[in-house]
């Protein structure tokens, strides 16, 4: 064998595991208990059956004129944006939305990101959402519920004299 075969070879007999290990975890879609793994997986989260409605914890900035926007999720806490919101919405669940609006409200006052200098008021709120609306480009919630506002209060600036 030459060496132009032995490469084709390997290269063949590397493609064909590596083909054999990325379809060998779809056998567990007929199972009964399917079991997933890593690193080798039947990907369940693009298998499985999805809720129609899905509920999400996030804070709105109310401007002077009622206009709302979203507001940032750092003024809740540090971290990633998965992690204050999961926070966010424990610290709901625990009913102290209240401390949070405060926080985001003093948060806003003290340094407002760019476009957030007109809020005047803070609102911490659910949203539920249809994910087929929401992926078709129909972004607004089914219905919200508002669990605790605040006014942003800011102090006044001197005017030299």
């Amino acid at each position: 064998m030459n060496p132009d075969d032995r490469d084709k070879l390997v290269a063949l007999s590397a493609s064909g595991a590596l083909l054999v290990a990325v379809l060998a975890p779809v056998h567990q879609h007929w199972r009964a208990k399917p079991r997933d793994g890593f690193p080798l997986s039947y990907y369940p989260m693009f298998s499985a059956r999805r809720k129609r409605h899905g509920k999400v914890t996030y804070l709105v900035g109310e401007t002077v004129t009622g206009s709302r926007r979203l507001l940032h999720y750092s003024y809740a806490g540090s971290g990633g944006l998965n992690q204050v919101r999961r926070q966010l919405r424990r610290t709901v669940g625990q009913d102290r939305a209240g401390e949070v609006a405060a926080q985001v409200a003093r948060a806003v006052a003290r340094r407002p990101r760019r476009g957030d200098e007109a809020v005047v008021r803070v609102q911490v709120v659910t949203g539920r959402y249809a994910y087929h609306d929401f992926f078709s480009g129909r972004r607004e919630p089914v219905a919200e519920e508002v669990h605790a506002s605040m006014t942003v209060l800011r102090a006044a600036k001197r005017v030299p004299a």
